[in-house]
Order: structure tokens, then sequence, then C-alpha cells
């Protein structure tokens, strides 16, 4: 089975139509799915939405928190949740697109112990991105890549999918909640010598982003600073 988790916070707006179209897309797979909405404390009709979607297709299943866990932890707790052999989230807005479901899913079956979409790589398309923050991300990337030797070019792009045997045990060493726990779970895999495929991505800004560009790449640098005097000499 294949279990794929939408994480979300007060996206009212967008939750059903995107829903819809993603369900359409699993379909076309041709595998036997669930989709889990992990509702994150959201203060608008999300849940909601989240419920009636779930009551009109027994594929939906929503994960409901009345208080806000932050990205991350809402995604850990998901996995843990999820029934599938083949975990796979991204993000609501479907910023990446479907038709790359099968090349990730590809990499798992090929014996990638994780596979992510990159929005870095030659043959990423990337639409609609202003250059302020196409210099952020490039720049918190190679950054990563300094302090840890990580091989990954795009620590962040919300769309990637694992075996759930090889990351169950990894999410306990995962501590960041909310937006570097990406970043955290890749170079926790690497160190342990798990395998990680990038493949090269179609992605479009939907103007929708949850991340605040100044105040989250500060908060994603200076996470990225604790981790590396956390962890010394290990990685």
């Amino acid at each position: 089975m294949l279990s794929v988790i939408v994480p979300v916070h007060n996206e009212s707006r967008l939750l059903a139509a995107s829903a819809t179209s993603l369900t359409k897309a699993l379909a076309g797979l041709g595998m036997d799915y669930e989709l889990l909405i992990a509702e994150d404390g959201s203060s608008d009709a999300t849940a909601d939405i989240a419920q009636k979607l779930a009551s009109a297709n027994p594929r939906i299943r929503p994960i409901i928190t009345k208080k806000r866990l932050g990205r991350g932890l809402s995604l850990s707790n998901a996995i843990i949740a999820s029934r599938g052999d083949i975990v796979l989230y991204m993000d609501a807005d479907l910023a990446t697109d479907l038709s790359h479901i099968p090349a990730l899913i590809g990499e798992l079956e090929r014996g990638s112990d994780i596979a992510t979409g990159s929005r870095l790589l030659p043959g990423s398309r990337v639409s609609g991105r202003n250059a302020l923050r196409d210099i952020a991300s490039k720049s918190y990337n190679l950054l990563l890549r300094l302090l840890f030797r990580t091989e990954v070019r795009d620590h962040q792009c919300g769309f990637k999918a694992f075996r759930r045997s090889s990351i169950l045990p990894l999410l306990k060493d995962v501590h960041d909640s909310h937006w570097f726990w990406d970043s955290e779970l890749l170079i926790r895999a690497q160190a342990r010598g798990m395998r990680v495929a990038e493949i090269p991505v179609r992605w479009t800004d939907r103007k929708e982003s949850g991340v605040r560009l100044h105040a989250d790449i500060i908060y994603m640098g200076l996470a990225a600073l604790k981790l590396r005097l956390a962890i010394g000499r290990k990685l």
C-alpha cells in the first residue's frame, strides 16, 4: 500500500481542490493507497473540510490535532499512523507536478531508502519563484552541504517518499518540529548510511506557501548551526 500524507494548517481555501486533484492522480497509479490529511491545529475550517472529505471517500483519513504541533511533528505523527509500505508526502498547494509520483516511487523500488524531489538539479523546472526566494534557497542548501557534507541539492522540497520500515527508526532522532524537519531528516538519514535519491521536478510557486522568507530562513539557518554543534564530529 502507498500512504500519501498532506500536512495542512489553515488550508481551507485549497484543501478540497487539492484533495480532488491528488485522489485522481493516485487512482491512476493502479496501486492501493490511503490519503492522510495531517491537520495541524488550524484556526479556520480546515479540520471540518478534512472530515467531510473523509466521509465522502473511505481512502481519505484525517489526523486532527486541536493544538498546533508544527509541520515536522505533524508529519512524524502521520508517518507513524500510516499503513503503507511506502510513505509519500507533499505540500497542500501541490506545487510539485503530480506526474512525478511514479518516478519518486521508482527510486525506492530501485533500492533507495528515501527519494526526494529537487528544484535545483539539472532538468528541474521552477516557475513563479522570485529571485530573492531563489537566492535564499540556494544559499541555505549550500550551507547544509558545507556543514554536513550532505550530497542532497534541495533539502526543503516538500515532495518526498520513503520506505516506512527505513524511516520509522529515524524519527525518534529528528528533533525539529517545524520547517527544519525535512533537512534534519535527510541529514540524519545520510549519516546513518541510508541511500537518498533526488529527482528533478517541475515546481510552481502557488503563492500560498506558509514559509515566511526572512524569519523562517533565519530560523532554519540557526537550526542547522545548532544541529552541527550538537552532533560534533558524528557526521
